[in-house]
């Protein structure tokens, strides 16, 4: 029993990141669509997809193994095959297409060429793919299995004929995929000033290496894993099978339904390669995801989706707004072609006509005022003054009677009056001397002017 509660619970994880999984690596669809990027498209279709599938069937068929929807088995086990070769077709259209960039090719230059472009990249990533389904009519032993816990499966016997059309097909692919990887950073490190230069003046210099970082991890573990799988499927008991199509299809109509516990008992094996085979999809979406989820344009993108939603709920977006254009202002710390440098004088103190040129030269603090805020054309500078010194005092242009004031401004100031002085009778008029009208003076002395 506790076998079988550990298998529920990994396959609850299976569900739970297979809906991750579809959810992640259709996030940088939408921008890989703009830029007619074939190869990141069809890996986010096959992943995502098959990613999407998982979650139905080990939703529906968690703990049974009822055959609830035929036809929707007929579709899910053949795409399972399809996608399988579909990932690593994409994988190889991407190492192709870095190929020509490495080799710094004009791929397209007219409309013409770039339909004849895409239409190579989708022969090779859908028409692979659904060659494969082709040829699977004469490697299938019967219509579906039901297995409980992972949903339904395609069939296909242990023959000699299989190995060569379905086991072997991922190491081909892989393979072609290698040389060209291997002839992309040959050509990487034989023009690298060149490509450099090419790669940056078009802006994707980032985004190149994030494919080529896929494509080399992709590769790494689909030869390797292939090779392995056709190894141990080999040294398998072989199906004793006379070449002729009746006896492979006999009963062709049945549907297998195999319980967990008896999968468990009888062939642990299985249970491990189903469960590694749910994985690896699961895998290559999260990979996906990592190399171009946290890229800048996808972060961008997170910022308009997020405005949207946020307009549609009514909450406001003056913070964010106020915070991502503080950080996409760059600091600097000098002045340049985005920002325009003032030199501030120091704060203002005593005058020392001592100082020298250097000091005066130290004494001048220059910032730093981004374009986004004055012109880049505008410079304010501060002279320096003869009577300056060192970082603390700034005065410009002090003339003689400035000094003066300034040298009286050191003299101590007057003492407070003493607290017993007496009291002035606030009855007591002070007599004060008017200014009189100008009147005559005959007037002025027999007139009282009140």
């Amino acid at each position: 029993m506790d076998a079988l509660e550990s298998f529920y619970t990994a396959q609850s994880l299976v569900n739970a990141f297979s809906l991750i999984g579809f959810v992640l690596v259709n996030i940088p669809l939408y921008w890989h669509l703009e830029a007619w990027n074939v190869g990141c498209v069809l890996f986010i279709f096959w992943s995502g997809t098959q990613c999407l599938f998982q979650f139905i069937n080990t939703t529906i068929w968690r703990d049974n193994v009822i055959n609830w929807a035929p036809v929707w088995c007929d579709i899910t086990s053949r795409w399972m095959l399809a996608a399988s070769i579909g990932v690593i077709t994409a994988s190889l259209i991407i190492n192709r297409r870095l190929y020509y960039i490495a080799i710094i090719v004009q791929i397209y230059s007219t409309p013409e060429e770039k339909r004849r472009m895409i239409l190579i990249d989708l022969f090779i990533g859908l028409g692979l793919p659904i060659l494969q389904v082709i040829l699977y009519y004469f490697i299938q032993g019967h219509r579906f299995d039901i297995i409980e816990g992972f949903g339904c499966m395609f069939v296909i016997p242990n023959t000699n004929i299989s190995w060569f059309l379905f086991d072997i097909w991922p190491i081909v692919i892989g393979l072609v995929s290698a040389v060209y990887c291997t002839l992309t950073i040959r050509a990487f490190l034989k023009q690298r000033k060149k490509l450099n230069e090419v790669i940056s003046a078009s802006g994707n210099f980032s985004r190149y290496f994030r494919l080529m970082a896929l494509a080399a991890v992709e590769l790494c573990s689909t030869v390797p894993l292939a090779t392995y799988t056709l190894i141990v499927t080999v040294q398998e008991p072989v199906y004793d099978w006379d070449g002729s199509l009746a006896n492979l299809h006999y009963d062709f109509s049945s549907v297998g339904q195999i319980p967990a516990i008896s999968l468990l008992t009888e062939d642990p094996a299985a249970v491990r390669s189903l469960a590694f085979d749910s994985w690896t999809f699961i895998g290559c979406a999260l990979v996906f995801f990592a190399f171009f989820g946290f890229a800048q344009e996808a972060r961008s993108h997170y910022h308009k989706a997020f405005k949207v939603i946020a307009r549609q709920l009514g909450i406001p977006t003056d913070l964010l707004e106020r915070v991502l254009s503080k950080s996409s202002i760059p600091s600097r710390m000098s002045g340049g072609a985005s920002g325009a440098a003032v030199t501030i004088p120091d704060f203002l103190q005593h005058p020392n006509p001592n100082a020298d040129a250097a000091s005066i030269a130290r004494s001048s603090l220059s910032i730093s005022i981004s374009a986004y805020e004055t012109n880049a054309n505008f410079r304010a500078t501060y002279p320096p003054s003869t009577y300056s010194t060192g970082l603390n005092t700034y005065v410009s242009h002090i003339d003689e009677k400035t000094a003066q004031i300034l040298e009286r401004c050191d003299s101590p100031l007057p003492e407070l009056p003493s607290q017993e002085q007496e009291l002035v009778d606030r009855n007591h008029r002070i007599s004060m001397d008017r200014p009189l009208p100008d009147v005559p003076a005959s007037v002025r002395h027999s007139v009282d002017i009140v």
